[in-house]
C-alpha cells in the first residue's frame, strides 16, 4: 500500500482524498453515535474531514508529484461544493 500511495497518477488521488474523507466522516460518525447525538443535529462539524486531503495535497506538491496533487486539487473543489449544497439545502447554514 505504501508503495500505492508514492505513485503519481490519477487513482492514487482519487483513492487517497476520498479514502481520508470517508474515514474521517465514519470516525465523526461512530463517535456521535456513541455520544449519542444525531449527526444531522452537528453537520457541520464534517467540514473538518477536508483538512487531511489537504495535508495529503500539500505532501503531494511538496513531492513533485503533480498529477496527484491535481486530482486532489479538483476533488477537494468539487467535494466541497457538493458539501456546502448540503448545508444549504438542510437550512444548517443561510445567506441573509
Amino acid at each position: 500500500m505504501k508503495h500505492f500511495l508514492q505513485q503519481d497518477t490519477i487513482v492514487v488521488g482519487l483513492v487517497a482524498g476520498l479514502g481520508s474523507i470517508a474515514l474521517l466522516a465514519l470516525l465523526l460518525t461512530a463517535g456521535l453515535f456513541i455520544a449519542g447525538e444525531p449527526p444531522l443535529a452537528h453537520l457541520t462539524w464534517y467540514a473538518g474531514c477536508f483538512v487531511a486531503p489537504l495535508l495529503i495535497m500539500r505532501y503531494y506538491i511538496k513531492m513533485q508529484k503533480a498529477i496527484a496533487a491535481k486530482t486532489l486539487m479538483v476533488l477537494l473543489f468539487v467535494t466541497f461544493i457538493v458539501f456546502m449544497f448540503i448545508l444549504f439545502r438542510t437550512h444548517s447554514i443561510t445567506l441573509k
